[in-house]
């Protein structure tokens, strides 16, 4: 019976593994911009509800689109986002509204009463 030449050579042994290179650390996920930008706009348009949603919603705007661009493999969550963002915009934008008409109609109400009486009298 020939004797092996080296003595890690019997079978079974890790003398017949080549040799692995370690692995590279784990990367961040790809969809960082794209997962943002739809917690920011859900933020925004759930917080439009009480009319501070605006700048939560114009982030998730604007990261959505970065998302939209920069990663292709978070192309559904930056649409989601996009569509939360946008939505959060547009009810903050008729709060805005409604709370500057509800501020100034009234102003412009007593100046006008006021010219009035001061004509008359």
């Amino acid at each position: 019976m020939p004797a092996p030449t080296e003595p890690d050579a019997e079978p079974g042994s890790t003398a017949e593994l080549p040799a692995l290179a370690p692995h590279p650390p784990a990367a961040a996920s790809a969809q960082t911009l794209s997962v943002l930008g739809l917690v920011f706009g859900i933020v925004g348009l759930l917080a439009s509800f009480a009319a501070v949603g605006l700048v939560f919603a114009l982030v998730g705007v604007i990261l959505s689109h970065l998302g939209l661009r920069r990663e292709p493999t978070g192309r559904s969550m930056a649409i989601a986002g996009l569509a939360c963002g946008y939505a959060g915009l547009g009810i903050s934008v008729i709060w805005g509204v409604i709370l500057l008409a509800s501020v100034l109609v009234p102003l412009f109400a007593v100046g006008l009463f006021a010219s009035l009486s001061t004509i008359g009298g």
